[in-house]
């Protein structure tokens, strides 16, 4: 019936709406697995049968692991309300030890693939290195991230030191390191790029404190705008190396101006003791000023901080630096994270039967 009280009589055309829709949440599939035991005659060992889709441990399978671990991990739930959501949209009643359990479980299934990332990451030319505070049990400890433009792996260590960067890159690393003025930078290589945009956020803030800091500020960023826009040109090497010089020169007759003790000395002093660092970028292109590809890459371990508070133990640690790695590499790459999950969980338990005895009869 139209508005006016009519009634309509046949219609005149077709409206069509699109509704997008999901099915209802499926009950768990529940399958018994009948595993015959064997006993050998001569030393009386038992060896348990193997069935491709019974996992080795535990009770869930590859898509309860791969779902507690992206729910802890992409969408930041505490493992209790992991295990709320699976009992609320299928009915599958686990505590929150079992959601961390299945979490564990993913990070060992994942860790080949973490060091074949570390192995990456050793390779490249060029790696950005960055650091932040993270708790173990209530005392200090740091997650290092080291990122390059495919790969990004996460390490969670005690110390601050050169040795992190030593170990997980190696000591014989050859690439270019770029990162802020940490001290461990330099005592672990000295082939490395210092960050431009730190540098640049310490002169402005030198310049507010101090009215000294004002033309070294503006100094600092028409040299920093004018090498990015004479590098826009396809230099040659020749051409960078003059460029490098020239600035080079520049950054040298800043750091001999006089100053009063304060920021801007300070400054100064930074400027100078980075000196040889400052310009990598002018001789080598691939080479990026600014170490925001490591600080974009720590966002999501510190949101985590806030919520986790701290770690409890090496597991934890474990845990926490192979999922991030993982999940923050297979983003980089445009993989799915689930799927990814799912893979490597089904491979680890293909690998860890390769040589165990197949199962003879199962029933479901």
């Amino acid at each position: 019936m139209s508005w006016c009280g009519e009634h309509f009589d046949e219609s005149v055309g077709v409206s069509p709406r699109l509704v997008e829709e999901i099915p209802d949440p499926q009950p768990p599939e529940v399958t018994q697995y009948n595993r015959h035991c064997y006993q050998c005659h001569s030393c009386g060992t038992e060896t348990v049968a193997t069935h491709p889709d019974c996992p080795d441990e535990g009770q869930f399978g590859v898509n309860v692991i791969a779902q507690s671990a992206l729910s802890r991990y992409d969408h930041r739930f505490p493992y209790r309300k992991i295990a709320d959501r699976f009992e609320q949209l299928h009915g599958l009643e686990l505590s929150g030890a079992s959601a961390w359990h299945a979490t564990e479980r993913a990070a060992r299934a994942g860790r080949c693939e973490y060091e074949q990332i570390r192995r990456e990451i050793q390779d490249a030319d060029v790696v950005h290195i960055d650091e932040t505070g993270i708790k173990r049990d209530g005392e200090q400890a740091w997650i290092w991230t080291f990122s390059t433009a495919q790969h990004t792996l996460y390490a969670v260590r005690e110390s601050r030191g050169s040795d992190v960067p030593a170990e997980v890159l190696g000591e014989d690393f050859a690439g270019t390191v770029i990162c802020d003025g940490w001290t461990a930078y330099p005592a672990f290589s000295s082939n490395l790029q210092r960050c431009w945009a730190h540098i640049l956020r310490e002169a402005k803030d030198a310049a507010e404190k101090q009215v000294e800091g004002e033309p070294i500020y503006r100094a600092l960023t028409q040299l920093y705008v004018a090498l990015q826009t004479q590098l826009e040109s396809d230099l040659t090497v020749r051409e960078r190396a003059e460029l490098q010089r020239v600035a080079r020169r520049e950054l040298e007759s800043l750091i001999e101006r006089s100053v009063p003790d304060g920021p801007v000395a300070t400054l100064l002093e930074k400027i100078e003791g980075g000196l040889d660092h400052w310009l990598t970028f002018v001789g080598e292109p691939a080479v990026s000023p600014t170490n925001n590809a490591a600080e974009n890459a720590l966002r999501e371990p510190v949101v985590l901080r806030k919520i986790i508070g701290t770690l409890r133990n090496d597991r934890g640690m474990f845990v926490h630096e192979t999922i991030l790695s993982l999940l923050a590499t297979w983003r980089q790459q445009g993989r799915n994270p689930y799927e990814e999950l799912r893979r490597v969980v089904s491979c680890n338990e293909m690998i860890s039967r390769a040589h165990a005895v197949p199962a003879v009869e199962t029933s479901g």
